[in-house]
């Protein structure tokens, strides 16, 4: 008897495989552990002979997989983004202390620092900034509501 099946499982097992390693790990490695799935139930069938023994234990490996492990797989392999000190400026609030045109970028200080600013709208001077984001060393503020 031939073990066709067997080819037929641990070949998709292994495109799966490949798939997630030319996708540059997008998918969290789901694709790994499902195309692991295939070649172990393409496996465990092997002795038996038995092509729905492979589909059997392939379903249950994979039902295991995304009930209770992926989860857990997902929580390890997530890249936690720290705050560094540079990002908690964002949301601050500071004083113009020249001018911010359109296309030109102004001087702000938040609070003991002085920095380059750009902003979408003019701001005169002495009016009250937000700062909304930073980029390399030039802040992006907006004016405060109610502000000079």
């Amino acid at each position: 008897m031939q073990d066709w099946y067997l080819l037929i499982f641990i070949g998709i097992g292994l495109a799966l495989v490949l798939l997630e390693l030319l996708m540059g790990l997008f998918t969290g490695f789901d694709l790994v552990f499902l195309g692991s799935a295939f070649i172990l139930g393409g496996l465990i069938s092997w002795p038996f002979h038995s092509w729905v023994l492979a589909l059997v234990a392939t379903m249950v490996i994979c039902v295991a997989y995304i009930a209770l492990g992926r989860k857990y797989v997902h929580r390890w392999a997530a890249v936690k983004k720290e705050i560094s000190n540079i990002d908690r400026i964002i949301g601050l609030k500071g004083i113009v202390l020249h001018a911010i045109s359109a296309g030109t970028p102004g001087l702000v200080r938040v609070g003991n620092e002085e920095w380059r600013a750009r902003a979408e709208t003019a701001i005169e001077q002495g009016a009250m900034i937000e700062v909304t984001e930073i980029s390399g060393v030039t802040l992006r503020v907006k004016k405060c509501q109610g502000g000079n």
